[in-house]
């Protein structure tokens, strides 16, 4: 059975600050609109001009998310990026050299990590499964399955 993963959304708390932002900036203007009487389209329209870039910081985190994914099938690790230009890195599992789990202070605090799978072959890590949630668990699952 494999084992697919894909990064965790907390990894976007900073898009996710700023879609907040941008959609109170867009309720606010509408909230007032729709509660005074003389309801002005100017208004309306300061909506508009933060409603797209949420929008569009929305599917920026969407993007982000799915774009990505990282599976270990017993056979190979693999870690594949993209949606319609596709890069997929992948070694067999009987070539895996070392499992290394990388982490900074504030990835540490959110609970994400990378995981770094290297093989004989090269000295840097071949395949990267970025900021996954739990990523000392997820290299515990992996080396339970090697």
């Amino acid at each position: 059975m494999p084992y697919i993963l894909r990064p965790a959304w907390r990894s976007q708390s900073g898009l996710m600050t700023i879609a907040i932002v941008l959609f109170l900036l867009t309720c606010l203007p509408l909230l007032e609109a729709y509660s005074s009487t003389n309801s002005t389209d100017f208004l309306a329209s300061v909506s508009l001009i933060f409603a797209v870039p949420f929008i569009v910081v929305c599917a920026i985190m969407l993007y982000r998310h799915y774009a990505a994914r990282f599976i270990f099938d017993g056979e190979i690790v693999e870690s594949r990026h993209g949606l319609v230009a596709r890069r997929v890195n992948s070694i067999r599992v009987e070539d895996v050299r070392s499992i290394n789990v990388k982490q900074s202070i504030l990835q540490r605090l959110l609970g994400i990590g990378d995981v770094e799978f290297s093989s004989a072959a090269s000295d840097d890590a071949e395949v990267v499964f970025d900021e996954v949630a739990n990523p000392m668990r997820v290299k515990e699952e992996v080396q339970a399955l090697l």
